[in-house]
């Protein structure tokens, strides 16, 4: 193991505390395991909060959701989780890349989630880059702990998220608007979704999309009419990301030249109905935006399929289509459950180990996925794209559409670990990857390609943002 850093190594040495370095084989189980290591209660979890009296620290275990709520009730405190640049700044005053969940370490006011203390061992940073561990008895551990608080923060996670069955999903969605919306339009909610309409766009789209002599020259008449989507076409088409020699001056010529049919059309499908939703301003503080995050998931969903045997390889432009709009519940739960949404910008920011969904699940009783799976429901979308989007955090799923489920699976997470997305590094389960036909040295090939050259979709980028 590398050294730990020097701020580390005198608390662990001043409280001789006895530590291993965590490679051994049951550390190993772990990473490998389903959830992934940082939803174990082995792993223990330092997060930084803020109010107006100061900055706290709460310790945490991985397979639990760190409850603002409970610690607002127990303390009488609104805590909200350090910004990214005030995390930067600790780190650096530490001189330390990942703190250790060990109080001694900034000296802070500590909380302790109980549930923390219950195992016989724990997993922690060892505050070097490269998330090594260190494992500590439990025995050793409690003597670090007694100058903090010790209490319930923290709600257990739902294991059965990822993979519910879509047909429970509209009558979640319906549940959950009910639930917190005023008393004098329940009655109007419990009749409609209060969600936007398909807008006219996409149905002619579709409707080229089952039409069986739909050409290029039909598909460039349909965007044509909206200049909009005629001037993001074309940027696609002329990104460098291309590379296309002499100048696209239409949406044919981009549609024959360079995209083809079957891109164009998903692409123009996605961009209306992205653009039926509006972006909100107020998002977790850190993570990728909106747009950014949708272009390069769908590039990179769109690369991937080339890596895949032919035989076995899902449409490149339902592939596209599913990465594009694979975040668009974000866009609903703004929109719908604008208060709520606040409430999980705020526990997301304060839960970086665990996967979003999670906290969706506990604060509305459904995620986002399960929005985004009703409305496109709702829209008759292909059940590829609902499949895809209702999926894309279910490693086992092995159904009907599964192809563009995994696809989206491996490819959020492959942006994750290179800084683009949302959410916590995790594991890819050798299993998906094998079930795609792909391996794991091309796509991390691909996505270390198409990060490098992220720049590149600088143009379009923009474009959508406006």
């Amino acid at each position: 193991m590398s050294a730990i850093p020097a701020v580390v190594q005198k608390i662990l040495e001043d409280w001789r505390i006895p530590y291993s370095a965590a490679d051994d084989k049951e550390l190993f189980e772990i990473m490998q395991s389903n959830p992934p290591a940082s939803y174990s209660s082995k792993v223990a979890y330092n997060v930084f909060l803020k109010d107006e009296l100061g900055q706290v620290q709460v310790l945490v275990p991985g397979d639990r959701m760190l409850d603002l709520t409970q610690l607002s009730h127990a303390f009488g405190r609104q805590f909200t989780a350090l910004s990214v640049d005030e995390l930067d700044l600790l780190k650096a005053r530490y001189k330390i890349d990942q703190f250790p969940a060990i109080p001694q370490i900034t000296e802070m006011e500590t909380m302790i989630d109980q549930a923390l203390l219950r195992e016989q061992e724990l997993f922690v940073y060892s505050g070097e880059e490269g998330k090594t561990w260190l494992k500590i008895p439990m025995s050793e551990f409690r003597a670090l702990t007694t100058s903090s608080h010790v209490g319930n923060y923290s709600t257990p996670l739902r294991p059965d998220c990822p993979g519910q069955g879509s047909d429970q999903d509209l009558d979640d969605v319906h549940s959950a608007i009910r639930q917190f919306t005023p008393l004098r339009i329940k009655q109007r909610l419990e009749e409609t979704l209060d969600l936007p309409p398909l807008p006219e766009v996409a149905r002619k789209i579709i409707e080229l999309r089952v039409d069986p002599d739909a050409d290029s020259k039909a598909l460039a008449t349909t965007i044509e009419v909206d200049p909009g989507m005629s001037a993001q076409v074309l940027s696609w088409a002329r990104s460098p990301y291309y590379g296309t020699r002499g100048e696209i001056k239409s949406v044919e010529e981009a549609v024959i030249r360079v995209l083809g049919f079957d891109l164009v059309i998903n692409l123009a499908l996605g961009l209306a109905l992205g653009r039926s939703l509006a972006v909100p301003k107020e998002g977790p503080h850190g993570y990728t935006p909106f747009w950014k995050q949708a272009v390069m998931t769908a590039a990179l969903c769109g690369e991937l399929v080339r890596k895949i045997e032919p035989a076995g390889r899902p449409s490149q432009g339902m592939a596209y289509l599913s990465g594009l709009l694979h975040n668009f519940g974000f866009l609903i739960l703004a929109q719908v459950f604008p208060p709520q949404f606040s409430l999980i910008n705020r526990h997301i920011e304060a839960n970086p180990h665990i996967n979003r969904f999670y906290i969706e699940n506990y604060l509305l009783g459904m995620s986002r996925e399960q929005c985004a799976a009703a409305l496109m429901m709702q829209w008759q979308m292909p059940g590829e794209l609902v499949a895809s989007l209702r999926q894309m955090h279910n490693a086992d799923y092995d159904d009907d559409y599964s192809g563009y489920a995994n696809l989206l699976f491996v490819a959020v997470r492959l942006l994750r670990e290179r800084g683009v997305g949302d959410g916590p590094s995790e594991v890819i389960p050798e299993h998906v990857y094998t079930r795609l036909g792909l391996s794991a040295e091309d796509a991390a090939e691909v996505a270390d390609a198409l990060v490098e050259n992220q720049d590149s979709f600088a143009d379009l980028i923009s474009v959508l943002n406006h």
